[in-house]
């Protein structure tokens, strides 16, 4: 455990000498600092300029940024793999970021493993459209997902559970139900959790806050209710954070109420549902939309059963979307 900065300067063809602290205090002139002990750590907050980093000493720092990484364009983000100068025992300085893994955009995390998007089989009512909709956005950036669904206990959602179940395992999604706060199904959910940086994503309401409260007690995390008028959860996360757990890190996010998908290109949404990639490949045509053209493969495939007609229709919900965003947008 350090208390301060071990800082090293050099005078010339003298030898270095070591200070703690970081200021060459009566060293005379021509001392220049050449080195310093950093220690490492991981951003699992970010306020109002200030960086909350947990360190490889096993506690958390409250950190600011150097001024040059405004001047290079460069913003830390949660999930940051960064260097810390320490001042002090609870304070330090981020001065260097590490080369990201991957970045999410929405909401904006770095280095994720996995995303475990949470539904709530009933209250509010469970929407395929949403499942295929937040399914896709998760795709588009690329990291692994996983469908987590809760309110088990509740009239009809074991039934339900069942089909969405039938849905999504065989496209190779891994796929558990929790009745909470009994945390039924919670012994899946900590397997898929352990040593893993884990990103719970949804809307409001459907149990993301519920989920981080009973795995850490300590989380302030508040689990919010359901507005009367929409039937829609009311926002009670108001910032990305991660939670150190089972070797990982686990984050809350603040609910999805809109996706953006509109940058995709018409031809791009087809990879963002994995059986529609696949099945794609026997189109006649490459441009193919899956639409009306003729030698489509996929048309035919969810008429007769062989992918969920379900899925299909929503691809298609998107695709006119995506063609109304950019007829507006020209």
């Amino acid at each position: 455990m350090w208390c301060k900065t071990l800082v090293i300067y050099r005078d010339g063809g003298c030898g270095p000498r070591v200070l703690l602290g970081g200021q060459p205090e009566r060293l005379g002139r021509g001392w220049r600092r050449i080195s310093e002990l950093v220690i490492k750590g991981r951003i699992v907050k970010a306020i109002s300029g200030f960086y909350y980093v947990y360190t490889e000493e096993l506690r958390v720092r409250s950190c600011r940024a150097r001024g040059v990484f405004k001047k290079r364009g460069v913003k830390p983000v949660v999930g940051d793999h960064v260097d810390v100068e320490p001042i002090g025992l609870e304070e330090g300085t981020v001065v260097q970021v590490a080369p990201r893994r991957n970045l999410m955009t929405r909401p904006v995390v770095a280095n994720v493993d996995q995303v475990l998007l949470v539904f709530a089989l009933a209250d509010p009512p469970l929407s395929l459209y949403q499942v295929d909709k937040l399914l896709a956005a998760v795709e588009c950036e690329s990291i692994a997902c996983a469908l987590v669904f809760t309110k088990l206990d509740l009239p009809g959602a074991v039934e339900d559970f069942g089909r969405v179940s039938a849905i999504y395992g065989p496209l190779g999604y891994e796929v558990c139900a929790l009745a909470l706060p009994e945390e039924q199904g919670g012994e899946a959910l900590r397997a898929l959790l352990g040593g893993r940086v884990t990103v719970l994503a949804g809307q409001s309401g459907v149990g993301k806050s519920t989920i981080l409260r009973n795995l850490l007690p300590g989380a302030s995390a508040t689990p919010g209710a359901l507005s009367e008028r929409s039937g829609r959860g009311k926002q009670t996360t108001t910032h990305v954070e991660l939670f150190a757990y089972a070797g990982g890190f686990v984050a809350d996010t603040p609910g999805f109420s809109q996706i953006d998908l509109t940058q995709l290109e018409l031809t791009d949404l087809r990879r963002l549902f994995r059986e529609i990639d696949s099945i794609s490949q026997e189109c006649e045509f490459r441009g193919c939309l899956h639409e009306t053209e003729d030698g489509c493969a996929v048309r035919p495939a969810a008429a007769s059963g062989r992918m969920t007609a379900s899925r299909y229709d929503h691809y298609l919900q998107l695709l006119s979307e995506l063609k109304e965003a950019k007829a507006r947008r020209y």
